[in-house]
């Protein structure tokens, strides 16, 4: 989406509006930046994100594990 200068009429507003619509802008400016961030390299290793091979599974409800306690 292609991005252009844009203008609002605040005039109507009060100074206190005027002033609460321009801290809201500056914020959200602020916050685009932050997100546009990117992302840290990956710390685990690359076989954390490979499931475990099993034989057998054995399905146990939470009543049995609690019994060996």
């Amino acid at each position: 989406m292609p991005t252009r200068a844009e203008s609002l009429d605040l005039s109507s507003l009060s100074v206190a509006a005027r002033r609460e619509v321009k801290d809201f802008y500056e914020f959200i400016i602020a916050r685009r930046g932050h997100m546009k961030r990117k992302p840290t390299a990956r710390t685990l290793p690359a076989a954390f994100e490979t499931p475990i091979k099993v034989k057998e599974y054995l399905k146990v409800s939470r009543d049995e594990i609690y019994d060996e306690i």
